[in-house]
């Protein structure tokens, strides 16, 4: 009976205490819970016409939203401090001899500290909340389904705190004063996620065809094959947006995973049990030591000292423009100096920088065999390619061959930021066309790769340079996504030469493929149903936006579609467009003060070819004539410019400063200006809108890009807001 009340006594002297640190929380959990709901809920009220959500459903998914995320990042740092401030005597041996020579056993003084930990957290935590809800009823946006949000919401970050505050003490009981018990924690809280970044860095550093993607096909951020042991590594997993690009979502609010919650219960536990365990072995005397188990030095160094030195590796190659020599020499300078420096922290004396000779030679070898593997590909990473029985379907998505808007918008309004090959991966699902796996395994065993410069004092021998941009003009990326059947995505990306036939013909089999098509933007995926309210039109001469009535959006759309999808790889390469069209839709952030109504690009610009009779004929109905030229007479007068050249601009300024030691500018920006009704109308026969040189420009070689063209219109309303250039090969013979 003496040792349990003894055992509630020591709580509550532990409170007393340490006041100060739940009258610290309750100032902090107030700027992070009503200050910023308070803030919402005015903005809001004034202007509802900003949100998508009204003032209810912002209160009863409030604690399920981003905010739930800044509240994890708060309980975190409270965690830390109830850990650091309950568990510091074991830094001090006075105080550890004090507390051990009370009549209570270690796991009660141990379980009265922890207890203590959590109420200083959880009350303060608890009276904010319940003040939050009624700030939301006096604004009678607090109804009883927002009851069940509340509670899930304090069990949610009571958990993250545990997990947290278990992690802190473990890291207070391997260790022997303050200092190293913050730094421990810091390292324990992110060790998994340090891995996933560090193994992140040197893929993307030595493997040619690692490529990753968004949260919305797997955490980025994430590796899935380093195990989530550390909590930072939780908490990401936590509250990355769990759907795909094809679920709903709303502009801010998102639910967090919550069936990974259970992942954070367990470790939660586990932590716990493996703090109390370690705070029962720990010896009394590590206090004031640098580390508590001396069994446990050559484990931990190896563990700071090897990623450490990778790091600094990684930082000195990119400092060098990514020099493989740089690398190495911070890869090995790092690893010399963190290895005398952690015999230094440990020994706590100059004198023991020489120590652990064995260690060193083994941490030495573990790095060199670590950099060999990355740096010659030794698991075969880049030349692995699944075989035809493992796959389910492919995704492909080819180089600046089809355009795709950076936003795509959903039914119900929300807004993913997603790349090309991002939604390509996610859905296209390519099946029975042997080109595909043919061109991956072509492109994986050729392991072409962009190559980088070698530099001499600091200055790309220019030989070198010329001959590597000459033949990079017929390289092309292309990312392969491949679905297996055991359920596992593997994604690559590779370089490919499609100046060789072979490659270009299997790169058209799958161009022409109708499931490449109907993958590579959702504008022909149907599942979408987007309504589009206007198209932007680009011709050769002119530009229009034309409203869309439902009849005419239904009307082109399925012109469109119909003749793309029958549009070929040789098409793209042997045939100027006629122009661009994009489809747009209203913009989801009105300004309710604008005269004007804007709209939101959603497919890029697409290009319509001459083959394209139906949708030209469609276009020319709604009073745009894409096709339509212009004579000499629209025409005040023409500005042509030579365009600097930056490949011989650049070795004739190389050959200039060897010569003078002073850097020479040999760019031509001299514009002509041409009035002569003859010449113009030579000039606009044979020249084609700048909009078109791009991105297609990547596959057909049909513009002279040595010169720019402007027109200057007799009437200024009729002014084209794009440059031109020269048809390749026919620029007339007055033009110098």
């Amino acid at each position: 009976m003496i040792s349990k009340n003894l055992f509630f006594k020591l709580i509550k002297q532990d409170f007393k205490k340490r006041i100060w640190c739940p009258i610290l929380l309750f100032i902090a959990f107030f700027l992070f819970l009503e200050i910023p709901m308070m803030m919402r809920m005015e903005s809001i009220v004034r202007y509802p016409k900003s949100y998508s959500y009204d003032i209810g459903t912002y209160v009863r998914d409030y604690f399920l939203g981003a905010d739930a995320v800044i509240m994890a990042v708060a309980v975190c740092a409270a965690a830390f401090l109830c850990a650091l401030s309950g568990y510091a005597y074991l830094h001090t041996r006075t105080q550890l001899d004090t507390y051990h020579s009370l009549p209570v056993s270690r796991t009660q003084l141990f379980w009265s500290k922890y207890l203590s930990g959590i109420l200083q957290f959880l009350l303060p935590f608890l009276t904010h909340v319940l003040i939050c809800a009624g700030i939301a009823a006096n604004k009678n946006a607090f109804s009883m389904e927002t009851v069940p949000f509340m509670v899930s919401y304090i069990e949610l970050e009571l958990i993250i705190f545990i997990l947290a505050y278990s992690v802190s003490i473990i890291a207070a009981g391997l260790t022997g004063n303050m200092i190293f018990s913050i730094l421990g924690t810091g390292i324990l809280f992110g060790y998994s996620m340090i891995l996933s970044a560090l193994k992140l860095a040197m893929s993307s550093r030595f493997l040619k065809t690692y490529v990753i993607y968004g949260s919305r096909i797997d955490n980025s951020l994430i590796d899935e094959k380093i195990w989530c042991f550390s909590p930072l590594s939780m908490l990401i997993k936590l509250f990355s947006y769990p759907g795909r690009a094809t679920a709903e979502v709303t502009d801010e609010l998102f639910k967090y995973d919550d069936t990974y919650v259970w992942v954070l219960i367990a470790a939660a536990i586990a932590y716990t049990l493996a703090a109390y365990i370690i705070y029962l072995k720990r010896p009394s005397e590590a206090a004031g030591k640098t580390i508590a188990f001396p069994a446990m030095e050559p484990v931990i160094k190896t563990l700071i000292v090897i990623p450490a030195s990778f790091f600094c590796g990684i930082f000195f190659s990119e400092t060098a423009v990514g020099s493989d020599r740089w690398f190495l020499f911070g890869l090995i300078f790092s690893f010399v100096l963190l290895c005398i420096l952690m015999e230094i922290i440990f020994r706590l004396d100059f004198r023991g920088l020489l120590m652990h000779k064995r260690q060193f030679l083994l941490n030495g070898a573990c790095v060199m065999l670590i950099y060999l593997i990355f740096r010659n590909d030794v698991l075969g990473y880049d030349t692995y390619v699944p075989a035809d029985d493992q796959l389910q379907s492919c995704a492909v998505s080819i180089e600046q061959l089809m355009p795709l808007s950076r936003d795509i918008y959903l039914e119900n309004n929300g807004r993913l930021y997603i790349g090309a090959d991002e939604y390509r991966m996610i859905n296209m699902e390519i099946q029975g066309n042997p080109s595909v796996m043919e061109l991956a395994r072509k492109a994986a065993k050729e392991k072409l790769s962009y190559r980088t410069f070698e530099y001499y004092d600091g200055i790309e021998e220019s030989d070198l340079y010329i001959e590597t941009r000459e033949k990079e003009k017929t390289y092309r990326q292309v990312s392969f996504g491949y679905k297996l059947l055991n359920g596992e995505n593997i994604y690559r990306r590779y370089v490919i030469d499609i100046a060789d036939a072979d490659t270009l013909r299997l790169l058209s089999d799958i161009f022409n493929d109708y499931d490449y098509k109907l993958g590579s933007t959702p504008m022909f995926n149907s599942g979408w149903n987007v309504t589009f309210e206007a198209v932007q039109c680009i011709g050769n001469f002119k530009s229009d936006l034309i409203k869309l009535t439902p009849e005419m959006q239904s009307r082109i759309i399925e012109a469109y579609q119909s003749e793309y999808t029958k549009l070929t790889l040789d098409t793209v390469i042997h045939t100027i467009p006629s122009g661009t069209i994009e489809f747009l839709k209203s913009s989801t952030e009105q300004d309710e003060y604008a005269s004007l109504k804007s709209y939101d690009i959603y497919t890029g610009r697409m290009y319509v070819y001459p083959q394209f009779t139906k949708t030209l004929a469609l276009l020319k109905e709604y009073g745009f004539d894409m096709e339509g030229t212009l004579t000499a007479e629209d025409v005040k007068s023409v500005s042509v410019t030579k365009n600097y050249d930056e490949m011989h601009s650049s070795d004739s300024a190389y050959s200039a400063y060897t010569a003078t030691g002073v850097w020479v500018d040999t760019r031509e920006t001299n514009a002509v200006e041409y009035t002569d009704k003859g010449q113009i109308q030579q000039i606009l026969d044979n020249m084609v809108c700048d909009v078109f040189s791009w991105p297609i420009s990547y596959y057909a070689d049909f513009f002279d890009s040595q010169y720019t063209i402007e027109l200057n219109m007799e009437d200024t309303k009729d002014a084209f807001p794009y440059f031109h250039r020269f048809v390749n090969g026919k620029k007339p013979n007055f033009i110098q």
